[in-house]
């Protein structure tokens, strides 16, 4: 005996092409699957503004520093396109830097700074969590942050962007 679905009823499920996942999804189930494919937010803007917006719906006390989202951005987008705004080439890591990710990481860094009394500093932070969503599957992935902080963040900093002299001096926290 069967149950069939209500009207109405959808199944949503999603994967990151890069994502290799336990295993491969059945070619049966894949023609039972409408694809759609999202692409990364090409418009800078639009995208801090999402993290925001999202950020602030899972956590209505979201306070973040614009600047600080603007780093977290623009590092998401230097790592996930391998080509900062500037124009400098930056190695790729394995794993998928996805807008879902840095909505996952704003929303912590604010937590993190509200309710940890020695953890009030959420740039500070930024450094290991950008670590943490970096080395997932490979190895490798640390020294490829580790080259950025060398490349473009160092070449920030040293353009005078305080913001960005702060991060070059919490490099350390990536070699822990």
């Amino acid at each position: 005996q069967y149950e069939y679905a209500r009207a109405g009823f959808n199944l949503i499920a999603t994967a990151n092409l890069r994502d290799k996942g336990v295993s491969e999804m059945s070619s049966a189930l894949k023609r039972r699957f409408n694809f759609e494919v999202v692409p990364p937010i090409a418009d800078r803007a639009a995208e801090v503004a999402l993290i925001q917006r999202q950020a602030r719906a899972q956590q209505p006390d979201f306070r973040l520093d614009d600047s600080i989202l603007d780093a977290l951005v623009t590092a998401f987008r230097d790592l996930r396109s391998g080509l900062t705004g500037e124009g400098w080439s930056v190695e790729k890591p394995s794993t998928v830097m996805s807008t879902a990710e840095a909505v996952a990481v704003a929303g912590s860094l604010a937590l993190q700074a509200s309710y940890f009394e020695s953890q009030r500093d959420p740039l500070g932070l930024l450094p290991g969590y950008l670590l943490g969503t970096v080395s997932k599957d490979d190895p490798k992935d640390r020294a490829r942050l580790l080259a950025y902080w060398d490349g473009p963040v160092r070449r920030r900093a040293e353009q005078g962007a305080r913001l960005w002299k702060r991060l070059l001096e919490l490099r350390s926290v990536l070699e822990e």
